[in-house]
């Protein structure tokens, strides 16, 4: 299963506090960490295949399937629930479940479980305060004060035995914060069941808790706090994880229905320029639908070569090498030399580089060539001369690239779109609206700013202002004696 690698970081995964497993549509365990399970006290071969439901106490599993449901529905209990070890025993755990799409594209669930101390009745506390592995346990009187704690809730909390209960714990009512002592909300609430606190919440740090407390015979009250910090950041990066994984699949639609249209449309006009070739007995008419079925060819061929400099570009790492702008200009238009508007368009080229720049070159001769095209492509040459002008000022720390053409120019409607994938401002306009996306996808990822100023008939002017990055440091050299 690679969702255990796509979703989950590595330390989330091997967390000993958190058990982790997911399940398909049937309800059958197909991967689990060590933690889980642990919890369970079976083998990972054991468990895998494994029906869920078979792992609660038979007397359990209606109970556990209602608190199961009612937490899907939003109860704040958590599925608090016993489940089935391996070695009879039952253990009392918090699950949680998020919805995830497994490898095969079926719907399944990944399931985070937290071993806790059992409940018990309501009973005289021990006379000694019990040491749990992650368990905070304290008394406190009537007044809110401390008579007895435990070593973790000392160390950890600040809990002393003759001391006022003067630690701020937040809870929440929907998105409400609501921010007191402990000792305040145990005088307004004595009894809290499976609550969720935030400990030191206007702390760097702040510790999430699940309690419970009770009153005693002797009208003191005993807190127990089991940390849930653990879980509460598992479920904020498998929020945002999941939200990434929205986002790219959505980037990923939009992209396959783009790239469906721009291949089809080139296919489509040479194979309807071929059948009207095949018909066509004038040889100068042929030459014609000849060249259009080049040119069909050309755009095609185009559109495969930025669709293969996406991918390539998408997930690599950026560069740290000395910049040649003359070199990437100059590269530029020799690309274009063969352009129908070629030898119609004067070219002026002014390079102000006396320092080295360090960045990414292949990602700077993207932003180049495509924005030299474009002026290429949008020339109005059969008004006026064209004219091209390529200006960059470039520093140790900042370079500054400028591309103005005296064409077409864009509505000021579409400016704010411009840079979209697949966008056009006409559907009579060349292109497959890709490239001001990947000049804009390379400017964001060497963390630099863009800036488009165009006038309709006149022209357009793009502005790219890209920092500097540290070189990669040389390893010295060793001398090896002789």
């Amino acid at each position: 299963m690679t969702i255990k690698s796509a979703t989950l970081t590595k330390p989330l995964w091997t967390s000993p506090t958190i058990g982790l497993g997911i399940i398909n549509a049937q309800r059958r365990l197909t991967e689990a960490n060590p933690t889980f399970c642990a919890i369970y006290g079976y083998e990972h071969i054991e468990l895998i295949g494994r029906s869920i439901d078979q792992l609660i106490p038979q007397h359990f599993r209606d109970k556990a399937r209602l608190h199961y449901q009612n937490y899907v529905h939003g109860d704040t209990s958590k599925g608090l629930q016993f489940i089935q070890r391996k070695d009879g025993e039952q253990q009392y755990v918090q699950i949680s479940t998020e919805d995830i799409t497994l490898d095969s594209g079926e719907p399944g669930q990944l399931i985070t479980l937290i071993a806790l101390p059992s409940p018990s009745p309501k009973t005289e506390p021990p006379t000694a305060a019990p040491s749990l592995p992650g368990v905070f346990w304290f008394e406190c009187d009537t007044q809110g004060m401390c008579l007895q704690s435990n070593s973790l809730a000392q160390q950890k909390l600040g809990v002393y035995p003759q001391q006022m209960l003067l630690q701020s714990v937040a809870i929440y009512s929907g998105l409400i914060q609501r921010t007191v002592t402990i000792a305040e909300l145990l005088s307004e609430r004595p009894e809290w069941e499976n609550a969720e606190w935030q400990l030191n919440p206007e702390s760097e740090y702040p510790l999430w808790m699940l309690a419970n407390t009770q009153l005693t015979e002797r009208k003191t009250k005993v807190v127990c706090l089991v940390s849930l910090t653990d879980q509460k950041r598992l479920e904020d990066a498998l929020t945002k994880t999941l939200q990434s994984l929205r986002a790219s699949n959505d980037h990923l639609q939009h992209f396959l229905q783009g790239a469906t249209h721009d291949l089809k449309a080139p296919l489509a006009s040479l194979l309807g320029l071929i059948d009207i070739f095949q018909d066509e007995d004038d040889e100068a008419e042929k030459e014609v639908y000849l060249q259009l079925m080049e040119k069909s060819i050309h755009r095609l061929n185009e559109f495969v070569h930025e669709i293969v400099d996406y991918s390539k570009r998408k997930h690599r790492g950026l560069l740290r090498e000395t910049v040649d702008f003359q070199v990437l200009v100059n590269d530029a238009f020799e690309h274009l030399e063969y352009s129908s508007n070629g030898v119609e368009i004067e070219k002026i080229v002014d390079i102000h580089q006396k320092a080295p720049f360090y960045s990414d070159p292949h990602s700077i001769k993207v932003i180049l060539n495509n924005l030299i095209s474009n002026a290429y492509k949008y020339s109005s040459t059969h008004r006026r001369p064209g004219e091209i002008r390529v200006s960059v000022f470039a520093s140790e720390k900042e370079a500054t690239l400028q591309v103005s053409d005296n064409g077409l120019g864009i509505a000021k409607e579409h400016l704010d779109n411009i840079f979209d994938m697949f966008y056009r401002a006409s559907v009579k306009q060349e292109g497959s609206g890709l490239g001001l996306y990947l000049v804009k996808e390379a400017v964001n990822k060497m963390k630099g700013r863009i800036h488009v100023d165009s006038t309709l008939g006149e022209g357009t002017t793009f502005i790219v202002c890209l920092p500097a990055v540290a070189p990669v440091p040389q390893q010295k050299q060793m001398s090896l004696p002789l």
